[in-house]
């Protein structure tokens, strides 16, 4: 199976001209961070960008509607990470309605907790947008279960910087870990956190069916020319298809 290549970047003014030079370099889905006012999930450099895109004037009408406008021009599948209390203000049918008007292929909630995922879930039945599952490494064995059980689109397996060994290369138990998941998941097992470097890449592709690169690519597009940028993303779907 190909690996999966899944960047991040926040919805700002620029991110549809982002995600097509990202689907260009070969991203298989791309994660588009919804900006938030308390985002607890993020770190210092997503949540800069998220402040940012906050002063741009972009909310969540603003990305749906422009993934809307450009979604037959979009090769990539995409997914937003956002948060419940943005669900809510929008309301729950008319979000998951203007999710799949807008293509939307998933969403990630990190403030969510499972049972009140399946909650969601159950509410709503017959909606065509995927509730993507995040297991951190210090989940429990029984709660991994019922997370796998559940899982849609893909399972998002958050590594922990600290997991990384002395030599940059993530600790066998975590490989362990995540391949445990994989003999009892039936969706894709990615990893994310921390992942920066094509080495980082090839080393968690040992195990996981793709890798996740967010804060390095936000910050890449926010400094870097855009040759430069280019030249990373290619680095990573070449380790990735190696």
């Amino acid at each position: 199976m190909r690996k999966l290549f899944i960047p991040y970047i926040m919805g700002n003014k620029r991110f549809i001209e982002n995600m097509k030079t990202l689907s260009d370099a070969g991203a298989d889905i791309i994660e588009v961070g919804v900006p938030f006012s308390d985002p607890v999930a993020d770190g210092p450099v997503i949540m800069e960008a998220g402040n940012k895109a906050i002063q741009e004037g972009v909310n969540i009408q603003y990305i749906l509607d422009a993934l809307t406008a450009h979604r037959e021009k979009l090769s990539s599948k995409y997914v937003l990470m956002t948060y419940i209390n943005i669900i809510n203000y929008y309301g729950e049918d008319a979000f998951f309605d203007a999710c799949e008007k807008a293509g939307v292929y998933g969403l990630i909630i990190p403030d969510l907790p499972h049972e009140l995922v399946q909650q969601l879930k159950d509410r709503h039945p017959n909606r065509k947008v995927n509730l993507i599952p995040l297991i951190a490494m210090t989940t429990s064995e029984e709660r991994i279960n019922q997370i796998v059980a559940n899982a849609e689109g893909f399972i998002y397996t958050v590594t922990m910087n600290a997991t990384t060994g002395e030599n940059g290369k993530f600790h066998p138990d975590l490989k362990q870990r995540i391949n445990n998941i994989k003999l009892k998941a039936n969706v894709p097992v990615v990893a994310g956190f921390g992942i920066r470097t094509p080495d980082h890449v090839e080393d968690i592709v040992e195990v996981a069916d793709g890798a996740v690169i967010g804060s390095e690519i936000v910050k890449r597009f926010d400094r870097d020319q855009n040759q430069q940028t280019v030249n990373y993303l290619n680095s990573i779907r070449k380790a990735l298809d190696k």
